[in-house]
């Protein structure tokens, strides 16, 4: 039960922690809301195809109509809170926060988390282990950018770090509605998220930018189809399989390997220099995780 919790995890953090190359093949040619928009349609195609070939959309289970409109209703929330409303938080808190500051910043999830389960989830109890790792992690991101602190602290943004903080509040808050959620598949439950986010994300795209006038390259076409199949879709898909058989507590560790991966990515494929505090920070971090408890 552990290691396929612990697989589930990494396998997250790995694909979530690659998206950084992809993403810098098209950030320049596709605007922001855009392209979550499009990895939104993407990411509900993909988990639709996937519900239909896997036979799980020829179980009928009877639901009612109060039921469904409750679940819809879930969907939609959990859609704003995981990819609307921290996308565009952190849209826009990048512009005046550096990147270490970012992570440092979007490292509280872990901690928003174990708070919202300890203060909204009854009954669920809150082990000295599961404060411990949630710790320890958030100080294994300081250390990994411990010698970006000092710029970071000078340059920094009151209003940039409020709204990474949102970002970070509406990402744990998003865990616990998706913990919530009733026994279902998690292909259908995460198509339904993205189809909502969707419906969301594609009138603010023509709203905020000009979605009809972005022109790609072949090689930057097949990266946000990457982006939204892998790091949309299936990513989704995996998240929700690992909150509800791990807990929101501990699916939120991902938060801390994320940057830890895409350092260690950046030294193995790009040949980028490995850092004293890049091997602290992993010590850290892994002792986090191996101190991680489960919520059931």
């Amino acid at each position: 039960m552990k290691k396929i919790s612990y697989l589930l995890l990494i396998s997250i953090s790995l694909i979530w922690g690659s998206q950084f190359f992809l993403v810098d093949l098209v950030i320049h040619s596709i605007p922001p809301v855009t392209l979550a928009a499009v990895k939104a349609i993407i990411g509900a195609g993909t988990l639709a195809l996937l519900y239909i070939f896997s036979g799980q959309g020829r179980k009928r289970e009877p639901v009612g109509r109060k039921q469904s409109k409750s679940l819809w209703g879930s969907f939609v929330w959990i859609g704003l809170l995981e990819a609307v409303i921290p996308f565009i938080l952190i849209g826009w808190g990048q512009q005046t926060v550096s990147s270490s500051m970012a992570a440092i910043l979007m490292g509280t999830i872990p901690i928003f988390t174990i708070l919202f389960v300890k203060l909204f989830v009854p009954g669920e109890t809150i082990s000295a282990s599961k404060w411990i790792s949630v710790i320890v992690g958030m100080a294994g991101i300081v250390i990994l950018f411990a010698p970006d602190l000092g710029s970071s602290f000078h340059a920094g943004n009151i209003a940039g770090d409020l709204a990474l903080v949102g970002a970070a509040v509406s990402f744990a808050g998003s865990l616990i509605l998706i913990k919530r959620l009733p026994p279902m598949s998690s292909i259908l439950a995460m198509r339904n998220v993205l189809a909502a986010a969707s419906v969301i994300l594609v009138p603010l795209a023509f709203l905020l930018e000009d979605p009809l006038h972005v022109a790609l390259t072949p090689t930057q076409i097949l990266a946000v189809i990457i982006l939204g199949s892998f790091h949309a879709g299936i990513v989704y898909m995996l998240y929700n399989l690992l909150i509800q058989r791990a807990g929101a507590t501990f699916a939120s560790l991902n938060n801390y390997l994320v940057p830890l991966i895409g350092i260690v990515l950046g030294v193995t494929v790009l040949g980028d220099s490995l850092t004293w505090n890049a091997v602290a920070g992993l010590a850290v971090i892994l002792l986090s995780l191996a101190l991680g408890g489960f919520e059931k």
